[in-house]
């Protein structure tokens, strides 16, 4: 059995995890464990934002996936989670890709702007803040960074990272 891969993120909320990740899916064949969809579905069920269950989902989803042994693309920004993630995709013997996306915040506002991220918006200083620490932290981590000159070609550049990679 081929050692099973964990592709995943760093970068601020608003970064193109998501679209990058449905361009993995589609031509690498890997699932997407989201963070968000989960998020939703605790809304819709509780009519409410419940953190606790959230977490509790999100961690007993994410824990029977890391046991499948399976490669999976985890779109979430490891930013301020990798300390506790690492260890874990480390002794399930996981290879992991981290995609740095690491944009400027004059970018994020332009995206925050066109994608209405209101809340995004007042929490820039922070969101970046956390990105720029986990890349004094854990720079040696990181597969492939993309910058803001890099972003507009940004899904072909992955592509073609990852095409040498046995993602299956």
């Amino acid at each position: 059995m081929n050692q099973p891969i964990c592709v995943t993120f760093a970068g601020a909320v608003g970064s193109s995890k998501t679209p990058i990740s449905h361009m993995i899916s589609i031509e690498f064949g890997l699932p997407i464990f989201n963070n968000d969809a989960i998020r939703s579905e605790v809304k819709e069920d509780l009519l409410e934002f419940n953190s606790e269950e959230y977490l509790k989902r999100r961690n007993e989803r994410l824990q029977k996936l890391i046991l499948s042994q399976k490669s999976f693309i985890l779109d979430a920004s490891i930013d301020r989670t990798w300390s506790e993630l690492k260890p874990i995709l480390d002794a399930n013997n996981f290879k992991t890709i981290v995609i740095s996306l690491d944009l400027s915040k004059e970018l994020l506002k332009k995206l925050y702007k066109a994608k209405d991220y209101q809340d995004s918006l007042k929490r820039l200083d922070q969101l970046h803040q956390d990105h720029e620490d986990f890349l004094r932290q854990y720079s040696q981590d990181i597969f492939l960074n993309i910058n803001d000159q890099e972003f507009s070609n940004r899904l072909n550049i992955i592509h073609t990272s990852l095409n040498d990679l046995d993602l299956s």
